[in-house]
């Protein structure tokens, strides 16, 4: 079976739902490829996972395709059809024209995959077949030894994202500008920012020596590498219907890190985390600074929490998804590609 991940842009997404994927097809001795452009030979293809297609050249491709009796699959992992009006650059780029061509698009697409059954639920009013595929992380980073107790060095608190999630981050500012001032004995508290430079920090009132913003992390590895070194990581969301149809990423990765993580008491972070067993839940406010004091204070409290954590990852491992991923995009029996 010969596939291509056609991914929108080489943002953090297209690593989960281009990347990765057509990684996992390989291991199963398929030939798959990724990347923001066709191939030159694409007729060979049996199938295209379009990533995201709605621009105007990609949509006229995309019929293209549909008429070269290729298998389509065009997979989301967001809502689109419900972006807040808070991110006005999103608003900007997914006007009416867009979203009107992605729902063609998604009516035109043989299967569509997403990442979250309350996704899905939007999904099924643009395409009658719509599939859920989760996102995962190579098994290999399962098998990281961690350091909880930080006795000799700072204890990192540390949070990630990028342009689309950094209006969550004021749930936490003032949470984090106190714990980075914490007389933590072993050298205190550093706060970790990751996705967003120094300058933005600022703009959003985090301030002082012991907050650090990394930027942008182009690849997956670095960008896995700098989250690692979290000990613990805090995750806020706040309750709109965008972020309630979202994948819960962050549990991902700081599951599979062995990270305790704090995470807002939203839909698809309440679907994972057991408050106080795997993770803590936030609600209120006043709640981030309650759950980074008690994890900052006891190390056998932030092992606990993040092994507990992390036994619970084998099955967000893309060893366990590529399957799913070989079953969508396999041309049914009888069907010309």
């Amino acid at each position: 079976m010969r596939v291509h991940f056609w991914s929108a842009d080489g943002a953090g997404s297209a690593f989960y739902r281009a990347v990765l994927p057509a990684m996992s097809l390989t291991w199963l001795g398929h030939h798959a490829s990724h990347g923001m452009r066709l191939p030159k030979n694409w007729e060979s293809y049996d199938t295209i996972v379009g990533c995201r297609v709605a621009q105007t050249g990609p949509t006229r491709m995309w019929q293209r395709l549909k008429d070269e009796g290729k298998r389509l699959i065009l997979d989301l992992d967001d809502d689109y059809f419900h972006i807040d009006p808070s991110n006005a650059g999103a608003v900007r780029v997914w006007d009416r024209a867009m979203l009107s061509r992605l729902a063609d698009n998604l009516a035109l697409a043989d299967l569509v995959t997403c990442v979250t059954e309350p996704l899905a639920a939007v999904l099924r009013d643009y395409a009658p077949d719509v599939r859920v595929i989760p996102n995962g992380l190579p098994a290999q980073y399962l098998g990281h030894a961690r350091d909880y107790e930080a006795a000799e060095r700072p204890l990192y608190v540390g949070w990630a994202g990028t342009s689309s999630t950094v209006a969550e981050l004021p749930e936490t500012v003032r949470a984090l500008n106190r714990i980075a001032q914490y007389p933590r004995p072993g050298g205190g508290v550093m706060v970790r920012l990751v996705g967003i430079g120094p300058e933005q920090a600022m703009d959003l009132g985090l301030r002082g020596r012991r907050i650090g913003a990394l930027g942008w992390v182009e690849r997956l590895e670095h960008y896995l590498h700098a989250v690692g070194e979290f000990d613990v990581w805090c995750a806020p969301y706040r309750a709109t219907a965008f972020n309630a149809a979202k994948f819960p990423t962050k549990w991902l990765e700081s599951s599979v890190l062995g990270i305790p993580l704090i995470a807002s008491d939203t839909p698809a972070y309440r679907a994972v985390i057991r408050h106080g067993e795997n993770g803590f839940l936030v609600r209120y406010e006043h709640e981030w600074g309650r759950y980074l004091k008690r994890l900052a204070d006891d190390p056998d409290l932030r092992q606990q929490i993040g092994m507990a954590a992390r036994g619970e990852a084998s099955g967000s491992i893309m060893q366990a998804l590529h399957y799913q991923w070989e079953a969508a995009a396999r041309v049914p029996e009888g069907v010309a590609a």
